[in-house]
């Protein structure tokens, strides 16, 4: 991965990390009072089964560290996952706008040789005309001033 994915995948293993709510403060002051009933039963019972011979069990009442940075490992990995099929789309996307550009302006070319041709066409046209023209006018000039020498 280059060190722009790296920054990035850093900064989503914060965000999702304080988003959590394992470094939330609490939200009531009666729920810190209450988890701090439950401490210290929880260290009773625990000094009373450390005097039993038995091994102490913490009460597990939140995900332990390992769980939260396998959890968030899994969460950055899909991350990446998404980011990297994101970033094949847009490359993609990418060629094919560039693609359609190019398409595009060859038929923009196309449109003014066509132009081109056509007005050429009409010009043609129009001077056929003026030739077709002169030529009937010269041929009736001259049959009607044939007719006027006659007489």
């Amino acid at each position: 991965m280059t060190v722009l994915a790296d920054q990035k995948v850093v900064a989503l293993l914060v965000l999702l990390t304080l988003s959590s709510g394992v470094y939330a403060a609490p939200a009531s002051a009666p729920a810190a009072t209450q988890t701090v009933a439950n401490a210290s039963a929880a260290n009773a019972a625990g000094k009373a089964a450390a005097a039993a011979g038995k091994p102490v069990a913490a009460p597990s009442t939140k995900p332990s560290m390992e769980t939260q940075i396998a959890n968030l490992t899994k969460q950055v990995s899909g991350q990446t996952t998404r980011l990297n099929q994101l970033e094949a789309a847009n490359q993609e996307a990418l060629a094919k706008n560039q693609t359609l550009q190019l398409e595009n302006d060859n038929l923009k070319v196309q449109v003014k040789v066509l132009q081109s041709d056509r007005g050429a066409q009409m010009f043609i046209y129009g001077a056929a005309a003026i030739l077709i023209g002169a030529l009937i006018g010269y041929i009736c000039a001259n049959y009607f001033s044939r007719r006027n020498r006659r007489w």
